[in-house]
């Protein structure tokens, strides 16, 4: 028989604890780097180059990111015993999770388009369009997302041992080798949308502000969603 301290070990060392740590530590890269890119974006007009540059690296930590989150999809619906126990994500997360999936693909091919040097006119506004759905989405996903963050990154540092989980130097290699492919891209890909670095000059795009806003009232409206929901999956 086993007792309650090797029944929590065993639990807290199950695939499902580990990819939540791994999935951490990628969104954790990702908005770093996100609100860094929005920050550039502000003032895009000057800083183009930059702008460019942030989007294209951020494609390797988003890569991790999708691929963990898209394995824990997989396994949930290849009813893998521990992730069906576990449970999907909360009902709202699930039902915007296919737009938000969507809009992230847009916003990058478009965005590699328009650096590649290809139709303006076309991917502009795709875009444009697809960046505005996007930064509302990202935000609902990082206020439900957040606050669990710091614990499960700390706890792949720490040294008791009833929150230590095998795979801690893969996890993080993993990461770490999103991050170098992304910069490795973005410098590689340098000479071809490269228009010299500019300089920090305030002018808030019109897709840039659109998203803002309609992102403060996605939150607002998802703040009181999110906590019924979750509410009611307890329950269950």
């Amino acid at each position: 028989m086993m007792n309650q301290q090797e029944i929590y070990l065993k639990k807290k060392k199950s695939p499902i604890d580990q990819n939540e740590r791994m999935t951490a530590i990628a969104g954790a890269v990702l908005l770093i780097f996100i609100l860094w890119e929005l920050f550039i974006t502000a003032s895009l007009k000057g800083l183009t180059t930059e702008h460019i540059f942030v989007g294209i690296l951020l494609s390797g930590p988003l890569s991790v990111k999708m691929f963990s989150t898209g394995y824990r999809f997989f396994r949930y619906y290849t009813k893998s015993t521990e992730f069906v126990r576990k449970g999907p994500p909360n009902i709202v997360l699930r039902l915007l999770a296919p737009f938000l999936v969507l809009t992230t693909i847009l916003v990058f091919i478009s965005g590699y388009e328009l650096a590649l040097g290809h139709d303006d006119r076309l991917f502009g506004k795709i875009h444009a369009i697809s960046v505005s759905l996007w930064i509302p989405l990202v935000a609902v996903h990082a206020y439900a997302y957040i606050r669990k963050l710091p614990a499960l990154i700390i706890s792949d540092w720490s040294r008791q041992t009833n929150r230590q989980l095998p795979g801690r130097i893969g996890r993080l290699a993993i990461n770490f080798t999103g991050l170098i492919a992304g910069v490795l891209a973005a410098i590689v890909l340098l000479p071809v949308y490269a228009n010299g670095w500019g300089h920090i000059k305030f002018h808030l795009p019109g897709p840039l502000t659109l998203g803002i806003v309609i992102a403060i009232i996605a939150v607002l409206v998802a703040i009181p969603l999110l906590r019924v929901t979750n509410k009611a999956k307890r329950i269950d």
